[in-house]
């Protein structure tokens, strides 16, 4: 088995030889580099730039229509995908209401009593008045003179 050592810049492996690394470049902040751009030119500091013209920089390049006819849904300038595979029965939220006293009903469904809510029932109420019907009145709510 053979051992690396290092002594100041010298690599040396045991029963062999050495390398000097003092040329080798130990500043820790040459990665350090800053980016810039100008117009359509990418540049890195103390290296080359590049010319992004060529890139279509249009920002209105993901506008697109879309558009049904019958169950084929298109993008513009793409593809289409035919629906005609989801069901499209028009029928299937048709559903009937009924009342029954204080209960409202939905067909098919559940039911529930409304006689906790709050408010009149026309059903109930005695006339404390007598009412003039052109000429004739409603007299305690049951005869007509």
């Amino acid at each position: 088995m053979q051992h690396l050592s290092l002594s100041g810049t010298t690599l040396s492996i045991d029963g062999g030889n050495s390398v000097d690394l003092a040329s080798i470049d130990t500043d820790t902040d040459t990665d350090d580099q800053t980016l810039s751009f100008s117009g359509t030119t990418l540049s890195i500091e103390g290296g080359n730039s590049v010319d992004l013209a060529s890139i279509d920089t249009d920002t209105d390049t993901d506008d697109q229509m879309l558009s049904l006819s019958g169950t084929t849904l298109s993008i513009e300038g793409g593809n289409s995908v035919d629906l005609a595979s989801i069901d499209t029965d028009t029928d299937t939220d048709d559903q009937t209401l009924s009342l029954s006293g204080t209960t409202l009903s939905i067909a098919d469904g559940n039911s529930v009593d409304l006689s906790a809510l709050p408010g009149d029932n026309l059903g109930n109420h005695v006339a404390t008045q007598n009412i003039n019907l052109a000429g004739n009145s409603l007299v305690n709510g049951n005869a007509v003179t």
